[in-house]
């Protein structure tokens, strides 16, 4: 898991190609402007709702969900893992709790995973977690089982935007 700001995040490029335009696109968009739903990183509306089916994930490479939310108590919230995504955390709204608990003291997952979503939902407490601010980045892989949506101390109202890079 890696945790930055947006202002900071141009040191992540190395990362690969996609991670940079991700960043950028970032820079360059205020998301609090944007409808919620998923989006190409050219501004092509993909979804107005949360799902897309696999292979549009998949052939599309990068795509943006933006959403709009309360921060929920961590007993309605659950650790997701991925297989086929990179996930960019990017708060620019509100305030969240992001956890996190490595992949190998994860568990068994608790669901069976879920192609369309890209999912594994795990019961777990978690290990670190991170306050995430507006302009706070978090970049997870697939061995960083995470929980997004946290409240902190008191609920928050969050836009937000989840960039998915597939691996």
């Amino acid at each position: 898991m890696i945790v930055t700001t947006l202002e900071e995040s141009a040191r992540y490029h190395v990362l690969g190609e996609n991670v940079k335009k991700a960043l950028e696109w970032l820079k360059e968009n205020d998301i609090r402007k944007m409808e919620d739903g998923r989006y190409a990183l050219d501004g092509t509306v993909l979804s107005k709702t949360s799902l897309l089916d696999m292979n549009a994930k998949e052939k599309q490479g990068v795509f943006i969900l933006i959403q709009r939310y309360t921060t929920r108590s961590i007993d309605d919230c659950w650790f997701e893992g991925h297989k086929k995504f990179i996930d960019i955390h990017y708060v620019a709204e509100g305030m969240e709790y992001f956890c996190y608990t490595p992949l190998a003291r994860a568990g068994k997952p608790v669901t069976e995973y879920d192609e369309v979503e890209d999912d594994f939902l795990y019961n777990r407490d978690y290990e670190t977690g991170v306050l995430m601010k507006a302009g706070d980045v978090v970049i997870v892989y697939p061995e960083d089982v995470h929980m997004p949506q946290r409240r902190a101390l008191v609920p928050s109202d969050v836009v937000k935007a989840c960039i998915k890079i597939v691996i």
